[in-house]
């Protein structure tokens, strides 16, 4: 399997990252979106898996993320992010050629994909989402609410912790020891993020129409971060004939880094095998 990094500007001369992994007479390409806090670094193992399969690989680093530059975990206007993947799928769309073209995307990157195949964007031949972010599955403290509401307006950009706990993202202790030394994963927020990505998942309303090409949703059943409940409900929307909607008995926010994580691998393997 052939390895390669590097760098590309988005529409605004931002410096996003990118890497991928191909294998020999790759079947078709993946293209993988992060989520929130998160980096394409991350997703090493499952992108093996899947070039072990036949199908080439390549991930980017969104704004504020990774090796991405930006402020970490911040974002001006949300409609940065559909900048940065159309950026991005036109780089993913150059290296396939003529093979087909899919999106992976999970949680925040689900929010982003979401809504960017509402548009419509050429060669997209399907797309796997993963504990998409379409509603908080907890009630934040309405103090710090509260709070943040009053922050945005003097100091959007001010860094502020996110207390996600790393034990609800996945049951692998030794995948929440990783987490915690990488010096790539964030913990923090920003109030303006917050109050962007709440109001983009407002916008969702409708949208459900607006995509018809096949969509594979999936999701753990014990997710304690990104709603199931929000995401089947948007799901439903959905106006494509062609849709499956997969959860995990067990399993927390991170699917493709929980404990039994090679069996989705092999079900997105074989979801994608069936759409070429």
């Amino acid at each position: 399997m052939k390895r390669d990094e590097g760098y590309f500007s988005s529409k605004d001369n931002t410096r996003l990252y990118w890497q991928s992994i191909v294998p020999e007479n790759p079947k078709a390409w993946i293209a993988v979106v992060h989520g929130y806090g998160d980096h394409s670094g991350r997703y090493r193992i499952p992108m093996e898996a899947w070039a072990k399969a036949g199908f080439a690989c390549m991930a980017v680093d969104y704004r504020g993320h990774g090796k991405a530059d930006g402020k970490r975990g911040d974002v001006l206007h949300w409609t940065d992010y559909l900048d940065d993947m159309d950026t991005f799928w036109g780089r993913v769309r150059q290296a396939a050629g003529t093979l087909p073209t899919f999106v992976l995307a999970h949680s925040n990157g689900s929010l982003i994909a979401t809504h960017w195949a509402a548009r419509k964007p050429s060669g997209l031949k399907g797309l796997v989402l993963c504990s998409p972010f379409y509603a908080l599955a907890f009630q934040p403290p309405a103090i710090k609410v509260f709070a943040a509401k009053l922050i945005r307006p003097i100091l959007p950009s001010l860094s502020l912790s996110n207390e996600l706990k790393i034990e609800n993202l996945s049951r692998d202790e030794a995948w929440q020891k990783e987490s915690m030394a990488d010096p790539l994963y964030l913990h923090v927020t920003t109030p303006r993020w917050f109050h962007e990505t709440m109001q983009w998942q407002q916008q969702l309303a409708g949208k459900g129409r607006e995509i018809t090409l096949p969509v594979l949703m999936l999701g753990g059943d014990s997710d304690q971060i990104a709603s199931m409940p929000a995401a089947k409900a948007f799901f439903e929307t959905i106006a494509s004939t062609d849709k499956t909607w997969k959860e995990w008995p067990g399993m927390r926010h991170e699917t493709l880094n929980e404990i039994g994580k090679e069996q989705v691998y092999d079900n997105i393997a074989q979801w994608i095998l069936a759409h070429l």
